[in-house]
């Protein structure tokens, strides 16, 4: 039985000569949409990826660039956010017992003919994108802005109506 693979992402070791190479790899919402927690809804990048093979390790030097969409943490639409972002990873194909797997080397073993780079291009898409994903002012949604405003302005009103209740609102001012 053949072991079916994504070829989309992936990187032949085999029979890759040593030396320098360069690959384009197409990225688009799809690796995304695999992903449960990715706030990423579509995505149109290109990753070029300039490898340099050893016998014993593989260096890969990566610029992702493109834009992505996501959603608005103001009022939930659709933004499209440019990356462009650089990426390296060392792939070492021997292992030492005090050698472990960290975030810029990856271990292999020997006999692997390819290398999935599928996470590896996720995880710095991701951590590319902003904390706050947001649209410039003008360009959210005018009627969820309203709203958020109007629940804004009754949290205010209801705020200041609980502190003329309690008559020890006063002693916190003596505070400040």
């Amino acid at each position: 039985m053949q072991k079916v693979r994504e070829k989309e992402y992936t990187l032949p070791i085999k029979g890759l000569s040593a030396g320098k190479h360069r690959f384009d790899f197409a990225i688009d919402g799809s690796m995304f949409a695999d992903s449960e927690n990715s706030r990423i809804t579509d995505a149109c990048l290109t990753a070029v990826a300039d490898v340099e093979k050893s016998a014993t390790w593989i260096k890969i030097a990566c610029n992702i660039k493109g834009t992505v969409s996501a959603e608005c943490d103001r009022c939930l639409e659709e933004v499209k956010l440019p990356i462009d972002t650089d990426a390296k990873l060392l792939v070492k194909f021997v292992r030492t017992e005090e050698e472990t797997d960290d975030d810029e080397v990856l271990i292999l073993e020997p006999n692997e003919s390819e290398l999935d780079l599928k996470q590896f291009f996720y995880d710095y898409v991701c951590l590319s994108l902003p904390i706050k994903i947001v649209h410039d002012e003008n360009d959210c949604n005018p009627e969820v802005l309203e709203k958020l405003n109007l629940t804004a302005k009754k949290a205010k009103t209801k705020k200041i109506e609980n502190e003329k209740e309690n008559p020890f609102s006063k002693l916190k001012d003596l505070l400040n």
